[in-house]
């Protein structure tokens, strides 16, 4: 996980080994409690995903593009990223529409993009720099969690469709509720 000696010092290990988990494992059961370890951190309540609710993504994802696209339009930008901004917002809404549809593996790159692009929006070029993730926690660890999560995930990958809704929604949860 990067640095881990400073990282570690700045973020639980409960916390640590869920996010790995949901990078590597493929257990249904584990995957699920380490989405409900990390959705803790984001306020959520206890056992989110694990007693899941029918219409969970359903009223989530709404919630998460309304929120999202608040988000992009009031960060200030400078000139040169404003194309970036209009895109973003448009990438938003079509990553919403396959996600609506269920097609969780199409959409997973296309979300870690959106993501990226509008932490890079919020924080500008230093979101590239290797002590970013430092810095996120430093300055709001419920944030610093969500990145560390975010850089933690592959940029493609191969799971089951489950995996991938799994994944999803935690991220999405966290943007949802920022």
């Amino acid at each position: 996980m990067g640095k881990n000696t400073d990282i570690e010092q700045l973020v639980d290990k409960s916390i640590i080994d869920a996010i790995a988990t949901l990078k590597d494992s493929t257990a249904s059961k584990a995957l699920l409690k380490a989405a409900d370890t990390v959705a803790q951190v984001f306020g959520a309540p206890s056992n989110l995903f694990e007693k899941e609710t029918a219409d969970f993504a359903d009223k989530l994802i709404p919630s998460f593009q309304k929120n999202l696209s608040l988000l992009i339009q009031k960060t200030w930008v400078e000139q040169a990223d404003a194309d970036l901004k209009e895109q973003v917002l448009y990438q938003l809404n079509e990553f919403c529409k396959a996600a609506s549809r269920n097609k969780w593996r199409i959409a997973y790159p296309s979300l870690l993009q959106i993501i990226t692009d509008v932490v890079y929006l919020m924080f500008g070029p230093q979101t590239k720099t290797e002590d970013f993730i430092e810095y996120a926690l430093r300055i709001d660890p419920e944030f610093g969690v969500f990145w560390l999560y975010i850089k933690n995930l592959p940029d493609q990958a191969d799971w089951e469709e489950e995996k991938y809704r799994v994944v999803m929604l935690l991220g999405m949860y966290f943007l949802a509720n920022y």
